[in-house]
């Protein structure tokens, strides 16, 4: 895991290189994404990889690490958010797991489905989150039903906030390159506390980045260090 304190042009050239060396390569790519401070970075990184590598759409899919249920386009949707971004996928796949209108729990299964397909089809999965004030990660919330152990894909449950649906932790362990996209003095307590790492996954949810094999981390508080 590697901490720098670069700035968020550095991150966004990054992540858009990671993908379209990928795409080049000719492998099939996926780009799981957050919600959140990372949408407009996320609409920068589409932009550039369609100017670097616009004829290799078609081998790549986005999904959303989480997503919060509701009405196709609700206006608390991390899809809406992207959408009303800007966010131009062009010919790559863009799952909107909302799609279908159906019931929390269908929309739970189907959101599973699609996630357990597009994580098998994928040879290179590109993991970018944020890091929430609380040290959550995708909508891995601290105490929540999302950080008991379990085989699903997608965990849904019902928060004080939304109604949420997350990718699992053993979902997430499938990324092979994982980018964290985190900016602002309010998040140095959890980077802070992430570097220390000695809470439990219950309580510090970004934890799970430790068991990820490539981790880039790039804040504007925390001064870079070497692998740890």
């Amino acid at each position: 895991m590697q901490f720098l304190r670069e700035n968020q042009e550095a991150a966004e050239k990054a992540i858009a290189s990671a993908i379209c060396s990928a795409l080049s390569e000719g492998k099939r790519v996926l780009w799981l994404t957050s919600g959140g401070s990372n949408v407009a970075p996320e609409v920068t990184i589409m932009q550039q990889v369609s100017e670097q590598c616009g004829d290799r759409l078609e081998g790549l899919a986005i999904m959303p690490m989480d997503e919060r249920f509701g009405a196709p386009g609700h206006e608390n949707s991390n899809t809406e958010a992207l959408r009303k971004a800007g966010f131009e996928p062009g010919a790559a796949t863009w799952v909107d797991v909302l799609v279908h209108n159906q019931p929390f729990a269908e929309t739970v299964s189907f959101y599973g489905d699609v996630a357990a397909t597009v994580l098998a089809n994928a040879q290179v999965v590109i993991g970018q989150f944020g890091l929430g004030n609380d040290a959550h990660v995708a909508g891995i919330l601290p105490g929540s039903p999302a950080t008991a152990p379990g085989s699903a894909t997608v965990v849904g449950y019902e928060w004080n906030d939304y109604t949420r649906m997350t990718l699992s932790v053993e979902a997430l362990k499938q990324i092979t390159s994982a980018y964290v996209v985190a900016y602002g003095e309010s998040k140095k307590d959890a980077l802070t506390r992430l570097i220390r790492g000695d809470e439990a996954f219950e309580h510090l949810p970004a934890k799970l980045l430790y068991e990820l094999p490539e981790v880039v981390i790039y804040n504007d508080q925390i001064e870079s260090e070497g692998d740890s």
